[in-house]
């Protein structure tokens, strides 16, 4: 496994240590391409030009065909969470406050109700389920993956060859909150049924995240930021409906509201060869911090950037053939 593909597995483990998404090999790449370059009806609706302005650099939102669609009916929804590996099932029970700590919020919020409990008094408990990986699913795969290939031809001239992917489906009762986070991919987020106010900040503002942040985000080093008064007034938001979906560029922090009713969203997300790059060169920065350096932030020279990465691969092979002949084998 190469440096980057070990950067993306790190960065694909949920709290419990099971691997989250997929790797996309060159072939399944080219498969997603010649599926979302078909002619015949679309799940989204995606504007070349707005594309070419916005991707990956600002969040815009579009169109999408997946509200009213069965697979996304509750008890469709509810079979699936019975039926998938429980270790990819979240659940959070009542209401929480929004500036709560985004990665415990799982584990403090249940008021000592299993899944099934919430799943059979959703409303009445005021649940949130989130089913990691629903992709797994040979019923869901198909579906979720047409969305995908849609998003990987439409990309494909500006973000070329995808790497990993990882997709999402949460289940909210009204005036539910997921509290403020930035994860470490991009993302089409879906709105399918009910409403949701959508707010997303630009990574790249030194006041919202410093370089050292988020060189130490990709490099899983301490906690995510964490949500500060001064970040309200600096946040873009979108109301978003059935049948529209919001792009978040990669790392992005986020909070999300869901409205009076119940909701479903559909979040697709995923990396690039490019992004790959991106997290190993941040990933070799939040090294030289260690060691007193002050880097030159990712993103300011794309080769200095790919030689980062490089320097990573080096040294990971170099620290395993150490490992190696201590343990005899070398």
């Amino acid at each position: 496994m190469s440096a980057l593909d070990r950067a993306a597995a790190m960065n694909g483990r949920n709290k419990g240590g099971i691997m989250l998404g997929s790797f996309i090999s060159s072939r399944h790449y080219a498969e997603l391409l010649a599926r979302g370059r078909q002619a015949g009806p679309r799940m989204l609706e995606l504007d070349p030009a707005q594309l070419a302005r916005h991707y990956n650099r600002q969040p815009f939102v579009f169109a999408h065909a997946l509200a009213g669609n069965e697979y996304f009916a509750l008890p469709r929804l509810f079979d699936l969470c019975r039926r998938m590996d429980s270790r990819k099932i979240r659940y959070r029970i009542g209401e929480i406050p929004d500036d709560a700590h985004f990665d415990s919020s799982f584990d403090r919020y249940k008021a000592g109700l299993s899944l099934e409990d919430a799943i059979d008094r959703f409303e009445e408990e005021r649940a949130y389920v989130v089913i990691y990986n629903p992709e797994l699913d040979p019923e869901y795969r198909v579906v979720i993956e047409g969305v995908l290939a849609e998003i990987a031809a439409d990309t494909a001239s500006l973000d070329p060859e995808m790497t990993w992917y990882s997709t999402y489906i949460f289940i909210s009762t009204r005036d539910a909150v997921t509290p403020y986070h930035m994860d470490r991919e991009m993302n089409f987020l879906c709105q399918i049924r009910g409403t949701k106010r959508v707010q997303l900040w630009n990574p790249a503002d030194e006041e919202v995240m410093t370089d050292a942040q988020k060189d130490l985000l990709l490099a899983h080093v301490g906690e995510r930021p964490t949500f500060r008064d001064a970040l309200e007034n600096k946040a873009s938001t979108f109301d978003l409906g059935p049948g529209m979906g919001v792009h978040h560029p990669f790392i992005a922090p986020h909070r999300v509201y869901t409205g009076r009713d119940l909701s479903v969203s559909l979040a697709v997300t995923y990396r690039t060869r490019r992004s790959d790059v991106c997290t190993a060169a941040h990933v070799f920065n939040a090294k030289l911090r260690r060691l007193g350096w002050r880097p030159l932030p990712v993103g300011r020279s794309r080769a200095l950037d790919r030689c980062k990465a490089a320097g990573l691969r080096l040294f990971r092979r170099g620290r395993g053939l150490i490992r190696g002949r201590g343990d005899g084998r070398a």
